[in-house]
C-alpha cells in the first residue's frame, strides 16, 4: 500500500485541500451524486484520500475507501501498458500493419459513401498499424457516435462488444464492418482499443484477463482489479446511478448488459475492467514512477514518457470532437501541451483517461503528482454528466503551495 502522509509533507495546504471535500459533498448534499472518493499522491505518498456520500444509496450503505468501481474506459490504459510491455520484449513494432498479427483484419475497407442503399467501399489509402489503434486513428467507431450516419449504424447493430462473446468473435464480426475513414487520417473513439486487447492474446498466447492478472495486477498488487469482482467482494461494488425524474438519482438497469459480478467470456480492453481508487492509484503511481513500483518494473521510463507524448500529426490538431483544447493523444491517453489553451493548472506533458461512470485520473511527470477521482454516475445527452474531474483536478493544483 502507497504511504499516507500529512498533506504539508509533500508541499499541500490542508486547509485548501479541504475544498475537495466541499465541492464534492455539494453535489451529494444536493442529490446529484451518490458518492465520491478522490485521492491525490506526490512523490509516491498519498497527501489526500476522502470519500464522502454512499456506495449504495437505498441501502445507505457508506462510501468507503475500499469500494469497487465499474472503471470502464480507464482500463484502456491499462491494454496499452500490456501491449507496451510485448513491444519492448521485440514483439511488433508501433508502425506494423495490423493485419501481420490479425490477418481478418486485412479485409476491412473504407465506406465512401452509400449508393442505392448499398455501402460504396474501398480499399484504405493505407495499412492500418497498431499505432493507430492505439491513438484511435485506425478508422473504427463505437457506433454511439453520429445517429444518422450509416457506418456508426452498422457498428451499433452488429453485437461487436456483446458480453457473451470471445475477442476472436469480435474479430470475425469486425472484419465484415467497414473503416469510417482511412487510417492515420482522423481521430474517433473506437473500439480499436479492444482489438488491442485480442492483439496481446495473440503475442503472447495467453486470454487477456491471465495476461494482466499475471503480467500487471498481481505484481503491483492490484487485488481488486479484473474482470469480474469475486464473491467475497460483491459487497464492496458501488451502485450505479443515472439522473431520473426530476433530477433524481436512479439505480442504472444493468441486467442488460454486463453482469460484474461473474466472469463473462468477453475481455474487454476497451472497457470491462473493475477497480478501487488505491488499486488504481498503484497502476497510476507505476507510470509516475516511470515503469516502476517498489521494486517491479513493467516498463522503461522511456516507453512511459512515449506512452505520455503527442502521437497526433498536426494535420490533425487536438483530440476529440469538438477538439480538447491545448492537447495531443499518447498511446491510449489524453496529452496536456498548452496549459493556458486548456485552462488547466497542471503542467505540459501530464496525461491520463477516464470512464463512462464519470471516473478519471491523471499523471503529472513534472509535478510528480497523480490524482484519482471514482464515483458511478452517467448522464445520457444533453447532459453528459457534471464537471467534476476538471474541478477535481483545479482543487487539487490550487493546494499544492510548494
Amino acid at each position: 500500500m502507497l504511504e499516507r502522509v500529512a498533506p504539508e509533507a509533500q508541499g499541500f495546504s490542508a486547509e485548501r485541500l479541504g475544498r475537495i471535500r466541499d465541492v464534492m459533498g455539494r453535489y451529494v448534499d444536493e442529490g446529484k451524486l451518490a458518492g465520491v472518493a478522490t485521492l491525490i499522491a506526490r512523490r509516491g505518498q498519498i497527501a489526500h484520500l476522502d470519500t464522502v456520500g454512499w456506495a449504495d444509496l437505498a441501502a445507505r450503505r457508506p462510501l468507503g475507501e475500499d469500494a469497487i468501481y465499474r472503471i470502464y474506459s480507464m482500463s484502456k490504459p491499462i491494454t496499452i501498458v500490456a501491449a507496451l510491455m510485448l513491444w519492448e520484449e521485440g514483439r511488433f513494432l508501433l508502425d506494423d500493419p495490423v493485419s501481420r498479427y490479425i490477418p481478418e483484419l486485412g479485409e476491412m475497407q473504407v465506406l465512401r459513401g452509400i449508393e442505392d442503399g448499398k455501402p460504396v467501399l474501398s480499399p484504405p489509402a493505407s495499412p492500418m498499424t497498431i499505432r493507430h489503434l492505439m491513438t484511435h486513428t485506425a478508422g473504427m467507431t463505437y457506433g454511439m457516435f453520429a445517429p444518422d450516419s450509416p457506418g456508426e449504424q452498422m457498428y451499433r447493430e452488429s453485437g461487436l462488444l456483446r458480453s457473451d462473446h470471445t475477442l476472436a468473435d469480435m474479430i470475425q464480426i469486425l472484419k465484415g464492418l467497414p473503416l469510417l475513414f482511412d487510417p492515420g487520417s482522423r481521430w474517433l473513439y473506437s473500439v480499436s482499443i479492444d482489438v488491442l486487447g485480442y492483439l496481446v492474446e495473440v503475442l503472447s498466447g495467453m486470454p487477456l484477463d491471465a495476461y494482466f492478472r499475471e503480467r500487471i495486477f498481481q505484481p503491483l498488487g492490484m487485488a481488486d482489479t479484473g474482470f469480474c469482482v469475486p464473491a467475497d467482494a460483491v459487497h464492496r461494488l458501488a451502485s450505479f446511478y443515472m439522473p431520473g425524474e426530476q433530477g433524481r438519482l436512479t439505480p442504472v438497469d444493468e441486467r442488460a448488459g454486463r453482469d460484474y459480478t461473474r466472469a463473462e467470456p468477453f475481455c474487454s480492453g476497451g472497457g470491462g475492467l473493475v477497480s478501487s481508487i488505491l488499486d488504481y492509484a498503484r497502476f497510476a503511481q507505476m507510470l509516475a514512477n516511470g515503469g516502476e513500483l517498489e521494486g517491479v518494473r513493467l516498463l522503461s521510463p522511456r516507453t512511459v514518457a512515449l506512452m505520455g507524448s503527442n502521437h497526433l500529426p498536426p494535420a490533425l490538431g487536438a483530440y476529440g470532437d469538438p477538439p480538447h483544447a491545448g492537447h495531443g493523444f499518447g498511446l491510449g491517453v489524453r496529452v496536456l501541451l498548452d496549459p493556458a489553451a486548456a485552462g488547466q493548472l497542471d503542467a505540459p506533458g501530464s496525461f491520463g483517461w477516464s470512464g463512462y461512470a464519470s471516473t478519471d485520473y491523471w499523471v503529472d511527470p513534472a509535478n510528480e503528482m497523480l490524482g484519482i477521482i471514482m464515483m458511478q454516475f452517467v448522464a445520457p445527452p444533453p447532459m453528459m454528466g457534471y464537471p467534476t474531474a476538471a474541478q477535481f483536478r483545479t482543487l487539487a493544483y490550487q493546494a499544492l503551495v510548494e
